[in-house]
């Protein structure tokens, strides 16, 4: 049962807080850009540098 709830969890929950506070500091920073900012996050854990191709606060 223990694993059955854990799957469950994984399938229909939420995300973890990590990745909900990169996907709101994203959107915040880069605007339309920031799908490409929270890919990045999320595969590098860290924020992009300055790209002079975003348009942001970096």
């Amino acid at each position: 049962m223990k694993n059955v709830s854990k799957v469950l969890r994984r399938l229909f929950g939420s995300k973890t807080s990590k990745e909900n506070s990169y996907r709101t500091w994203a959107k915040t920073e880069y605007g339309k850009d920031w799908r490409y900012a929270y890919e990045y996050m999320i595969a590098h854990d860290k924020a992009p540098q300055s790209n002079p191709n975003l348009k942001g606060w970096v």
